[in-house]
């Protein structure tokens, strides 16, 4: 009976490690898709011209009017995509979300072609392991008008 009751508790004792360890991978594997997923969207925004990075209807209709690469592992995924003059004395920013498949333009800055830099901020927020919780990813990167060169 003692043995039997001893491999009892190895046994539970092992079927939990196994537990917390699958979901320290679920929750690994959540992180890497969201990581993927804003370094996708930062170098589409790379590869766009000024004017197209600054227009909140080219940024509604050509890169946010899909998934991002990689985001297909994420439940409930709301992305928050927020561009503000960087190094300037203008206010004021152009803010659009995507979720449950559609893109919705929040606030329009039609003075940001003017700007010399914008600071764009991507967020992913969605449902995750361990227990359902709702967990944030954030990626901050400066673009300036015309380049680094210049």
């Amino acid at each position: 009976m003692v043995a039997a009751a001893i491999s009892a508790l190895f046994l539970s004792s092992i079927f939990a490690m196994n537990m917390a360890t699958m979901d320290a991978i679920r929750s690994a594997r959540e992180s890497t898709n969201a990581s993927q997923a804003l370094q996708q969207r930062v170098e589409s925004l790379r590869i766009a011209n000024w004017h197209e990075v600054t227009d909140a209807s080219w940024l509604h209709d050509n890169l946010l009017n899909t998934d991002a690469p990689g985001a297909s592992g994420l439940r409930n995924l709301v992305e928050s995509l927020t561009l503000v003059p960087y190094d300037s004395t203008n206010v004021g920013s152009t803010q659009l979300t995507r979720s449950n498949g559609s893109a919705t333009i929040v606030s329009q800055n039609s003075s940001l072609l003017g700007e010399n830099a914008v600071k764009v901020i991507w967020s992913l927020n969605y449902t995750g392991a361990p227990n359902d919780r709702q967990i944030s990813r954030q990626i901050v990167a400066i673009l300036a008008k015309g380049g680094v060169a210049k």
